[in-house]
């Protein structure tokens, strides 16, 4: 019995160390720490939608596509997460319902679940639910759950953090670069945006040139110096037309500050 318990540590410690140097996607985070507990796991946030779940071979049905499809957790589920910030633990469903809302009794029977929330900066802002039939969870199996919360907790945070570095570089780069045009290339630049509703379309350079009152070169400039800062990608059309889409909605603020106050 501690052998399979050290095994199972060992496992999870596997899993943690490699969270710990390189980005695993919650899904796959999921099915890994799923096999190791041998329990279904679905992550979700304070809405209740599933962002990430994994199910035991053990435990499947002709339901769970459909369950998965749906990707929102059973109101009851929800009603007991938003109750209190502590972890349920061990609760017991003797006929539970399918978690498809629409099939009614579950197929399985003697369901055991816990609920464990998730902080970020002191706020609850996930929960993780696991799931298993038939037999309870074990002291030993209640450990290694808040051990798993513990992982999934920390890689949730570690990919917060990096995503807000990547936002924080992408509207760093937007700056400098609008900062680095020249008056008439913002010009040009703002009237393309427009052109394409910030989004995406086809623009025609002398069309714009004319427009800004500038030179075919001085919109072409523009273009290519957002281009190589990646906040654009761009498709020659042929007869100086060209196919803008826009990589980074950064530019957008940049080039509306300069609308706003042209002779900052």
């Amino acid at each position: 019995m501690m052998d399979g318990i050290v095994d199972k540590i060992r496992s999870l410690n596997m899993v943690f160390g490699k969270s710990a140097t390189t980005v695993i996607p919650l899904e796959a985070l999921c099915q890994k720490l799923c096999k190791i507990l041998g329990c279904n796991i679905y992550l979700f946030d304070n809405e209740g939608h599933i962002f990430a779940c994994a199910v035991a071979p053990v435990f499947l049905c002709p339901y769970i596509e459909c369950s998965l499809l749906q990707k929102e957790l059973p109101g009851y589920y929800m009603e007991l997460f938003n109750s209190q910030d502590q972890s349920m633990v061990g609760l017991y469903e003797e006929d539970p319902r399918c978690t498809y809302g629409d099939v009614g009794r579950c197929t399985f029977q003697n369901r055991y679940y816990s609920i464990y929330p998730i902080f970020s900066m002191f706020k609850k802002t996930a929960g993780i639910l696991f799931i298993r039939y038939e037999n309870q969870f074990s002291e030993a199996d209640k450990v290694l759950c808040e051990y798993t919360c513990a992982i999934v907790s920390i890689e949730m945070l570690r990919q917060e953090q990096e995503k807000a570095t990547v936002l924080s570089s992408q509207a760093a780069k937007a700056k400098v670069t609008v900062e680095s045009l020249s008056f008439s290339e913002k010009k040009a630049s703002r009237a393309i945006m427009r052109e394409i509703d910030w989004k995406c379309g086809e623009v025609f350079l002398n069309a714009i040139a004319s427009q800004t009152y500038t030179a075919p070169s001085t919109v072409s400039g523009a273009l290519k110096k957002l281009e190589l800062a990646t906040l654009i990608s761009t498709k020659s059309r042929g007869v100086k037309g060209m196919y803008v889409e826009v990589r980074n909605p950064n530019l957008r603020t940049e080039l509306e500050k300069f609308e706003r106050n042209p002779h900052a």
